[in-house]
């Protein structure tokens, strides 16, 4: 009785632990590729916001994955856009995703920093947007900051002779 206690218990935790929908976003720019796993949207409530850093000629690739850990199939309306200063500056992508049990589905989309930055910023100015994914009432908040352009001696022209 108490071995059957305990694995029911396990079961439990197990099920429990593992049964849902997942998101799961993969942000590549230039060389380097970040991966917000879904453990931290649950602490995403404590900070709002998930961030990173990209340099000002770089075009960022979205990967947004929803994994459906669930016995029945999964739909839901992905929507993701740019936002800056609290205005909508573009929509990314607006499409209904249909997930069947235990699979995962996929959403790609490209942002071209060199297309979102105001016109008179200057190049040693930093610049920041959000952006926007929505899962049907779910969420997620991506701060993109820009980097100044910075000239070190080394990477300057060098001055005519």
């Amino acid at each position: 009785m108490a071995l059957a206690c305990f694995l029911g218990l396990i079961a439990i935790f197990v099920v429990d632990g593992y049964l849902g929908i997942y998101d799961t976003v993969y942000i590549t720019a230039g060389e380097r590729k970040e991966k917000i796993e879904p453990d931290e949207w649950l602490r995403q409530e404590e900070f709002e916001e998930r961030g990173v850093s990209v340099n000002r000629d770089d075009r960022v690739s979205f990967t947004y994955e929803v994994d459906n850990r669930r016995f029945s199939s999964y739909t839901a309306d992905i929507e993701a856009s740019v936002w800056h200063s609290q205005e909508k500056v573009r929509d990314l992508i607006s499409r209904p995703i249909s997930i069947a049990a235990f699979d995962k589905g996929e959403l790609e989309w490209v942002v071209d920093n060199t297309e979102l930055l105001p016109t008179d910023i200057l190049p040693e100015q930093s610049y920041q947007y959000t952006v926007i994914i929505k899962r049907g009432e779910i969420e997620r908040k991506i701060i993109v900051s820009i980097n100044p352009l910075i000239y070190s001696p080394k990477s300057a022209p060098a001055p005519p002779r």
